[in-house]
Formats: C-alpha cells, sequence, structure tokens
C-alpha cells in the first residue's frame, strides 16, 4: 500500500472519530454541567446516572478509539521523524502530514482522556 494511502485512511480514522466526538459532545458537557450540591436522594442518583452514562457511553469509548489509533500510527510516525532532516523548502507532504495527523490524535486522546477523568471525578463527588 502506498504511503498516501496510509495517510488517507489515517485522515480519515481522524475525521471519523472526530466526528463521533462532536456527536458525544452535547451529553458529555450535560455531564459536566451537572451540579454536584444536590438536595434528595433521587436527584444524586439521576445525576449519578447521566454521568455514568456520559462516561461509559461515550467518554470512554472516545478515549479508547483515540489511544488505539494513536498507538497503531505511533511506530510509523517515530520511525518517519527519525529518519527525516529539517528541510523548510524541500520536504515530503505526505510525511509531514502523516505526522500531523498523529499528533492531533495525540492531543485528541488527551482531550478526552481528560474528559474522562473529569466525569469519573464528578460521578465520585456525587455518591
Amino acid at each position: 500500500m502506498p504511503f498516501s494511502d496510509i495517510v488517507a485512511v489515517s485522515g480519515l480514522l481522524l475525521t471519523l472519530t472526530t466526528f463521533m466526538f462532536n456527536l458525544a459532545w452535547p451529553k458529555l458537557n450535560e455531564a459536566l454541567a451537572l451540579d454536584e450540591h444536590l438536595s434528595g436522594p433521587l436527584n444524586r442518583k439521576r445525576s449519578r446516572d447521566k454521568v455514568r452514562g456520559a462516561v461509559y457511553g461515550r467518554a470512554l469509548p472516545l478515549t479508547c478509539a483515540f489511544v488505539a489509533l494513536f498507538y497503531v500510527n505511533l511506530p510509523a510516525a517515530v520511525g518517519i521523524i527519525r529518519s527525516s532532516t529539517l528541510d523548510l523548502w524541500d520536504f515530503d507532504v505526505d510525511r509531514t502530514l502523516y505526522v500531523m495527523v498523529v499528533l492531533a490524535l495525540l492531543a485528541f486522546a488527551l482531550i478526552n482522556a481528560g474528559l474522562t477523568v473529569k466525569l469519573l471525578r464528578k460521578w465520585r463527588k456525587l455518591r
């Protein structure tokens, strides 16, 4: 498989997972915005259920998807970085884009991991 095809597939997977993140964002944001100082056990239970649903149904799967995509693409990106020389005027666009896609995957994995940790903390406070 030519390298440009690998870049295209990686870019497509990044686009797909980013689209999934955009679909999940309203529910994640809603769960993050829940008040932790609710009165009454029924209200706290409802909030706990919403946060748990956001964690297990959205945040954790997205985090796993981004981490898996980053991990799968990391060895090739490291190989490209090791074998490349810094040249501002004559560089391989495909290889550069591939490394940028891998860095974007890392950024999204870290963002989703942060959201997951925040939701888990909120879930714990609602107990």
